[in-house]
Order: structure tokens, then sequence, then C-alpha cells
């Protein structure tokens, strides 16, 4: 597998820092709001397959990073009947959002949504037992440094799930293999163990999600 450089915006995936795009990377005003509930109701299929990958157990402790919508909150947790979800997203509008979706398990404490960045994540070392991020890592401008701060709050043992689904213009299989290559390699710079890549073809392209284990 060919190594592909990790420095800001090296990822195949990487979507233009302007524009529509900007709005995906950090949703702001109404605009943002409107994309929320777009992301909710067209990345169903994308993420029900990433949530089975990470197969939830009912005690789980699970981090989402970038939660966006917090539909995928609210599917893990499901799944989580006697754990506890917690996610982080830097935009406030999401947090918001996310946290509307999800009143009734915030209320129960069973899950817990903040606003912040992904090098500064608000929780205690070894805290989850799972973490995942969807189209998410792509944005990572120091990625090195985010999956330090992931692996600080990951139990030994703990699984990292990243997935992405290159949403560029004229993104085609080849950007999700190389995609997919890029994960691998970042995953195993960052000294994660037992690194596997899968691939879903769901329409326009490919999802590809790397998992791997803190040692």
């Amino acid at each position: 597998m060919s190594q592909i450089p990790i420095a800001p915006g090296s990822c195949p995936a990487t979507c233009p820092p302007s524009g529509i795009f900007q709005q995906f990377r950090q949703p702001t005003g109404w605009m943002g709001w409107g994309i929320g509930q777009l992301m909710a109701l067209k990345n169903r299929s994308r993420s029900e397959w990433v949530i089975d990958l990470i197969q939830v157990q009912p005690e789980d402790r699970i981090l989402e990073v970038g939660f966006g919508s917090g539909a995928d909150i609210r599917r893990a947790s499901a799944l989580a009947t006697h754990g506890f979800v917690a996610g982080i997203d830097h935009s406030a509008v999401m947090v918001q959002q996310a946290r509307n979706r999800n009143a009734k398990a915030i209320q129960a404490q069973r899950v817990d949504l903040q606003c912040a960045a992904a090098d500064a994540i608000p929780y205690a070392d070894a805290n989850f037992d799972k973490i995942f991020a969807i189209n998410v890592a792509h944005f990572w401008t120091q990625p090195l440094e985010v999956l330090a701060e992931l692996r600080r709050v990951l139990k030994p043992g703990g699984l990292i799930a990243l997935a992405i689904q290159p949403r560029t213009p004229n993104a085609t299989e080849e950007t999700s293999q190389q995609t997919g290559e890029f994960l691998v390699n970042l995953l195993n710079t960052a000294d994660f163990e037992q690194v596997r890549l899968h691939t879903q073809f769901i329409p326009p392209v490919s999802v590809v999600c790397v998992l791997g284990i803190k040692n």
C-alpha cells in the first residue's frame, strides 16, 4: 500500500476551504442548521454501516467526534442501552440541533454533547471504549495531534473508527481508495494496532472506514 504524506490538506478527500464546503466543515447560521437536517436524512445508510462495524455493546462508553446533527449519537445510544454516549462538535449550531434531537437521553444522563475541538477534548483519560468519526478526519489540519488526544481519552484496548466518503468535486472510486490508504497510514503512524480497512459502496462513491486498537 502506498504511503500518502500526513500534512494539512493532504487527505485525498479534503474539500476546498470556502463556500458551501465551509458550511459542512463548521455549520453556522440558518444555512448550517439546514445542512445539519439534510445530513441527518441523507447519510443514514453510511452511518448505519459504520455503527455496525464498531459493534456497539450495551455497556459501551462511546465518543463521537464531529456529531453534526446528532443522528448518529441517537443511533449509538439506542444500542448502548446501559452505557454512555458522548460527543464533541465545534459548531454551536450543530450542538444545539443535536441536543434537541437527543433531549430525552441527555435528560436521562445517558448522552452528553459538548461544543469543543477535537484537539482539546473535555473528557478524562481512558474514558471511552470506542471512538468514531464520520466525514470529519479530512478537515483536521493537524491530524496526528488530534489522534494523540483521541488516544488519551480511549481506554487501553479501545477501538477507534475513522470513516470518510469523499465529497470533493469529481470524486471517484480512486479517490475513495486513496483516502482509505491515507487513513490506514494515519492510524499506523499514530501507533494504533490491528489497523484494518473496510469499504462499502454507497452512491455516489464508496465509503472507507479504518479501524484501529489502542495498545
